[in-house]
């Protein structure tokens, strides 16, 4: 048997693939639901308080289609996406054409990303920051006005802190050859995601998951050791026995698992940092909305002094998941380069985004309904760290211990399902190397 401990994305992918290929599983789960930080809210509106969107390629939408689960695709339109500059919201240029065609840019901007594109990569450059690889080929313009906010908005991080081979790996493994930037990434094109979310809410993807395991929620596990060929995992007052281990736990868990028989992986887990968030979903009057924001929704560089990271304007992309006549807006408060703003309140934090609504999109009156959920680790930083804990972690594969988190190898939803099943096809003999 081969025990998952944590019932995330993660776990539950590597459980529910290990038990389609005949691996007797069982996963265990400190909290009474499965899902981690995947959290659909069913109020006055439909309300993502985790993850808001699944991307989907070809292999995940027959998965979806095997587990009886139907994307529902976004409203035409719904892919234009704003930046705040000097207060005001201007839309991000669609693709490179556009981007240099438009006045987003300066012209020294647009010639140093052009000349950014045609210079030949390093070795050395792979391994950068993603501010120090932006400014060193692209320059500061181009960091301030497009890859701060895009990190701020898809990891909640401080491209300053964050590794480029970690975070954008293809981008990375551009980067790293001896040939011009623009041909690498050429040469790494496939076919496009599409963006999608789920009837019900994203959540019914690890509850339908977890309807086909063996799942013991409110179960945590507090101690592992080796035993023999196998492990002994202490559970609520006893001591049960597998074959094999897969944490799927947040790192600092994981680390007081890993401690007594692995220090130095404990330490580099316990160092692995997250951007804390506070997610807040606003169900608005359309009529009280004098300037709606079209399309996607909006990412704030931190220069704009704004209280969020962004908006989704999340009626525009799936309207369902609202009544008629009203709006619904998901907002992210926090991260790695403004953690200090969390100390406030719950009201005073709902009081500063209400004033920012009004002032960026002319919101009037109080807001039909307001939902906010804080969440202290909301997402792992991919940093130089990673790379230590894959060499600390490769050794223990052999003595059948594993780890398939989001803090390693990719932290959104589509990386933690695939990681889960190409760990769990190595797992059944179906392919080598350490997942």
């Amino acid at each position: 048997m081969i025990a998952v401990i944590g019932a995330g994305v993660s776990g539950l992918s590597c459980a529910w693939w290990l038990q389609r290929q005949g691996v007797p599983v069982r996963v265990y789960e400190s909290a009474g639901r499965v899902g981690g930080k995947v959290s659909t809210l069913k109020a006055e509106a439909l309300c993502e308080m985790g993850p808001n969107t699944l991307m989907l390629d070809d292999e995940l939408r027959q998965w979806l289609a095997e587990l009886g689960l139907s994307p529902l695709w976004p409203e035409q339109g719904a892919g234009l996406r704003h930046v705040l500059q000097r207060g005001r919201y201007r839309p991000l240029p669609a693709g490179p054409w556009q981007l240099m065609a438009g006045g987003f840019l300066s012209w020294p901007a647009k010639w140093q990303l052009l000349k950014g594109l045609l210079r030949p990569g390093s070795p050395a450059e792979a391994e950068a920051s993603l501010a120090a690889f932006c400014r060193g080929r692209f320059g500061q313009e181009v960091l301030d006005k497009l890859l701060e906010p895009f990190a701020g908005g898809v990891f909640a991080g401080d491209p300053e802190e964050l590794s480029l081979a970690e975070t954008l790996p293809k981008l990375a493994q551009a980067a790293g050859q001896p040939a011009p930037l623009w041909r690498g990434l050429w040469r790494q094109r496939g076919a496009r995601a599409r963006m999608c979310t789920l009837q019900g809410g994203l959540q019914q993807l690890p509850q339908r998951l977890a309807q086909d395991l063996d799942v013991r929620l409110g179960a945590p596990v507090t101690a592992l050791r080796r035993d023999g060929a196998g492990w002994r995992l202490r559970a609520g007052s006893g001591w049960e026995w597998a074959d094999k281990v897969v944490l799927a736990l947040p790192a600092g868990e994981a680390a007081e698992l890993l401690h007594p028989l692995a220090p130095e992986m404990a330490d580099v887990c316990r160092r692995i940092p997250y951007a804390p968030l506070a997610v807040v979903s606003t169900l608005l009057d359309g009529d009280a909305v004098e300037r709606p924001l079209p399309g996607y929704g909006a990412l704030h560089p931190g220069g704009e002094g704004a209280l969020t990271l962004g908006h989704l304007t999340v009626s525009n992309i799936y309207p369902h998941v609202c009544p008629d006549g009203t709006r619904l807006v998901t907002s992210f408060i926090g991260g790695r380069r403004r953690r200090g703003v969390l100390n406030q309140s719950d009201d005073a934090l709902l009081a500063g985004l209400n004033e920012e609504l009004e002032r960026l999109f002319g919101a009037r009156g109080k807001p039909l309904a307001q939902h906010l959920v804080r969440w202290p680790q909301a997402l792992p930083q991919g940093t130089a760290l990673q790379r230590r804990l894959r060499r600390a972690a490769e050794p223990w594969s052999g003595r059948g211990l594993y780890l398939c988190a989001n803090w390693l190898d990719g932290a959104s939803l589509p990386d933690c399902l695939r990681k889960g099943r190409r760990l769990a096809r190595q797992l059944a003999g179906r392919e080598p190397g350490f997942a």
